[in-house]
């Protein structure tokens, strides 16, 4: 169990708190911690649990590489790399270790999440529609052409040998590391799937995908780069489905728009986004996702900020107490 971190300190102490409120109590919650300049140490020091095993760059290596050091540190097979602003729910450890002792042949697990606000409230449950149980080439069939197939990086506990010895986390792929990791991960064995909330992914100002989002356009290159990646994964495997994926990342890039604007991004840049969704798939212009998006984001920034809110505000009131799931494994 890792948590790698960087200047989280007031979301941290939620996060190590609900690992420490596990269900399953046999584990190491490794705290890496990338140089931060807060108080992430005094955080970490305050609980005094003999479970945290806390270890601190004396200079920041980003993300990527920090995910790689957890992998490498950490000492039992079954590795979690847990986000330092999510919350994990009581029975997570538990139902996923449960399912890789009894499934030798499952690579990685992962669980259905609910997305919670900066203040802990939650406001939407994403859709998922894997079954228990998926393999390789469907796995990534699955992943890379569908919105309703999503992976949350913090509820996959994977098998470190596997892992490591796959190379780890491709750190020139900052924003995508984990989805290509999962894709690789999936033709070393299956992949499990729990039907069940069992995390709290937290969305709110400081996360660092919005970050890497307004990074000169690094979302965006690292997106077309790893559907490159992918289509040359499934060659390998004889499977061609480059057109099916080339669409999904229109889509994707589509879906971008709007969170740019959000955040401040000129209409130059969003003009940007839209050509490179319609080089990927020319169905993008008459796709009803971007002939939306597309005037949307070009509103001033203020109306789409306060569009964004309202529909914050009437997803609450359409699902005032979230869903339900069971256990599908």
């Amino acid at each position: 169990m890792c948590i790698p971190t960087f200047n989280k300190a007031s979301l941290l102490r939620d996060s190590i708190q609900s690992v420490l409120c596990q269900t399953f109590k046999d584990y190491e919650l490794l705290v890496l911690d990338d140089a931060s300049t807060d108080d992430t140490p005094l955080v970490v020091k305050a609980f005094g649990d003999s479970r945290i095993r806390y270890i601190r760059h004396t200079e920041n290596i980003g993300l990527p590489a920090n995910f790689n050091e957890c992998l490498r540190k950490a000492r039992a097979d079954y590795v979690i790399i847990f986000h330092d602003d999510d919350v994990m729910l009581p029975e997570l450890l538990e139902c996923e270790v449960s399912t890789l002792e009894s499934n030798p042949d499952v690579a990685f697990v992962h669980a259905a999440v609910q997305v919670i606000d900066a203040n802990g409230r939650v406001y939407s449950v994403p859709p998922n529609k894997w079954p228990p149980l998926t393999e390789g080439t469907e796995f990534v069939r699955l992943f890379c052409t569908s919105f309703d197939y999503g992976v949350t990086m913090p509820s996959v506990m994977m098998r470190k040998s596997i892992a490591l010895s796959l190379g780890g986390f491709n750190e020139t792929f900052p924003s995508s590391l984990d989805a290509d990791l999962w894709n690789r991960l999936a033709f070393q064995g299956k992949v499990a799937f729990l039907n069940r909330v069992l995390l709290s992914n937290r969305i709110h100002s400081g996360q660092t995908t919005r970050t890497i989002l307004m990074r000169k356009f690094q979302m965006l290159d690292d997106r077309i780069r790893f559907a490159k990646e992918t289509c040359r994964l499934l060659q390998n495997h004889n499977v061609d489905i480059d057109r099916s994926i080339n669409h999904h990342l229109s889509r994707q890039i589509s879906s971008d728009l709007t969170q740019l604007r959000r955040q401040g991004a000129s209409s130059e840049q969003i003009v940007r986004y839209f050509r490179a969704a319609v080089r990927l798939d020319r169905r993008a212009v008459l796709s009803l996702r971007l002939l939306v998006y597309l005037p949307l984001a070009l509103l001033p920034v203020s109306i789409v900020r306060a569009l964004k809110k309202l529909h914050g505000r009437w997803f609450l009131w359409r699902h005032p107490s979230g869903y339900r799931w069971n256990n599908s494994i």
